[in-house]
């Protein structure tokens, strides 16, 4: 019996041990995975690309108001495809404006081809360093990696090794990599007047530190809150979607006064505001 539980306490002791190794084991993608899935999340506990079962299918015919904006990412993103030089995106601006959902959108404009997007969390950007020797194993493939709300507290050091992470050091970026970013700040990390106004004796020093980040997106583009017409347009866009047949200027009417309440104009509170004409919230 003695020997039994000792056992028992011993293999205990042995799985917790297994699984805390684990942690810091490295678990590349296979090959099948690289295959069979167009997008990932990525595990910076693990170290792991978790496939994405469900990947979002969102058309970019359904995304009104920032076709410029639209059109040059589609263009960077087709040359990095066919093997051209391409450059890191950084979509900064208002909320809602369709920055994520524009990124999202190309598993579907590129469906069928060698593009593979993995989206990186906040809390495991600083490990994605790992993430360069899946891309340079699999060189028949072209990687997104997608950092949705990226951006930096001012007292957060981090930002200093993302700048390093993203030049490479000493170690190349693969070829087929790529970081395409959306945040609500166009510099990554909160600037203000006082950062010219220090007791350093270079004072601009400061700020060029604070946006040297966003220089190693060589795409830099804003979203701004959309005008009246434009944000019509994507309530008439959503209202086909939910079936609502209310007369045009009742439609109108509401969803302005709707933008008002909710304080903007952008694609995300339009939906809202479909959503509840609907079913009457």
């Amino acid at each position: 019996m003695f020997d039994t539980e000792k056992q028992k306490i011993i293999f205990d002791v042995l799985a917790k041990l297994d699984r805390a190794l684990d942690l810091f084991t490295d678990h590349p993608a296979s090959m099948a995975d690289i295959q069979n899935h167009r997008a990932f999340l990525w595990d910076g506990k693990r170290k792991a690309l978790v496939p994405v079962k469900r990947p979002v299918n969102i058309s970019p015919d359904s995304l009104l108001g920032i076709d410029e904006n639209k059109s040059l990412v589609m263009e960077n993103t087709a040359h990095f495809i066919s093997g051209q030089k391409a450059n890191n995106i950084l979509l900064w601006g208002e909320r809602g404006t369709g920055k994520s959902s524009l990124i999202k959108c190309l598993l579907s404009a590129f469906t069928g081809t060698s593009l593979r997007m993995i989206q990186v969390l906040k809390p495991d950007i600083l490990s994605i360093r790992q993430v360069f020797d899946t891309a340079a194993d699999n060189p028949g493939y072209r990687f997104i990696l997608f950092l949705d709300d990226f951006s930096f507290e001012e007292n957060q050091g981090e930002y200093r090794e993302m700048k390093t992470i993203m030049d490479g050091g000493l170690e190349q970026i693969p070829g087929n990599l790529l970081f395409y970013a959306t945040s609500n700040h166009k510099h990554l990390i909160p600037t203000k007047f006082s950062d010219m106004d220090s007791d350093d004796i270079r004072p601009g020093d400061t700020m060029e530190e604070k946006i040297s980040l966003a220089d190693r997106f060589g795409i830099r583009l804003g979203f701004y809150h959309f005008s009246q017409e434009a944000y019509l347009s994507i309530v008439d866009l959503y209202a086909g979607e939910y079936g609502i047949s209310a007369p045009e200027a009742e439609l109108h009417a509401k969803a302005l006064q709707w933008s008002m309440d909710a304080g903007g104009r952008n694609g995300r509170i339009a939906e809202q505001f479909a959503r509840a004409f609907r079913y009457g919230l």
